[in-house]
């Protein structure tokens, strides 16, 4: 006799809402969906209140840049402690990046201005043109860009879907791909302000400094896609 499986309310729920959107997506355990797969709501330009116009574009449940000119995009709220996750595929020889704790803020002199933050480094670590030239990986996949590499990592080649997450509690950070942590540090201890002084954002004052701030996507020209990007507030 074959047992009855029972399905969760909220999972029959869901499907009725976004029917074809995996239930990865839904908001559960405290997670909040920031890219339900059809909207972008939640997200906006770097330089603007709407989201752009051109460049990124939606279809079939997952979010790329279809050309450049759109520019970077970011969530319109702030987070300071999250558990960001997601899912990246990447196209042959792409580059692009997950950048938290940015902001902009207003100087009455020049205007809006961009205060910069670490960033979550997504790339084609088999075929990006200049890749062999970081022996020390750190401008490779889930490393912190240009400050920590990786250990254990297993990257997926392009046309094949990676996880990624980012956990920030205080000033400790880590970074995962597929299930494993490859990267950890800990935000403006003497170690992280040595590194930015030997790269190329010593001259950011505030950068990897704020309690909270956006969520970004980088626009660097190529074509990578994100689908299932949910965060939790820790």
């Amino acid at each position: 006799m074959l047992q009855r499986t029972k399905i969760p309310l909220l999972f029959l729920l869901y499907y009725l809402i976004f029917p074809g959107i995996p239930p990865t997506m839904a908001q559960a355990d405290g997670y909040e969906v920031l890219f339900d797969g059809k909207s972008m709501e939640k997200w906006r330009g770097k330089q603007s209140l709407g989201f752009p116009e051109k460049g990124w574009k939606i279809a079939d449940g997952m979010l790329f840049l279809e050309s450049s000119g759109g520019g970077d995009i970011l969530t319109k709220e702030k987070f300071g402690d999250f558990e960001l996750v997601f899912e990246f595929k990447l196209t042959e020889g792409a580059n692009s990046g997950i950048k938290y704790f940015v902001d902009t803020l207003f100087k009455e002199t020049t205007g809006k201005m961009m205060v910069n933050g670490p960033e979550y480094q997504i790339i084609d670590d088999f075929n990006y043109p200049g890749i062999k030239e970081d022996p020390n990986g750190l401008s490779s996949t889930a490393a912190a860009y240009l400050f920590y590499p990786l250990k254990n990592k297993t990257l997926h080649p392009h046309g094949e879907w990676n996880s990624g997450k980012i956990v920030a509690k205080g000033k400790k950070v880590s970074h995962w791909l597929n299930g494993k942590k490859v990267v950890s540090y800990k935000r403006g201890s003497n170690d992280f302000l040595d590194k930015k002084s030997k790269n190329k954002f010593k001259d950011d004052a505030r950068y990897g400094e704020l309690e909270e701030g956006h969520i970004l996507l980088t626009d660097h020209g190529d074509k990578v896609y994100f689908r299932n990007i949910k965060i939790k507030r820790l």
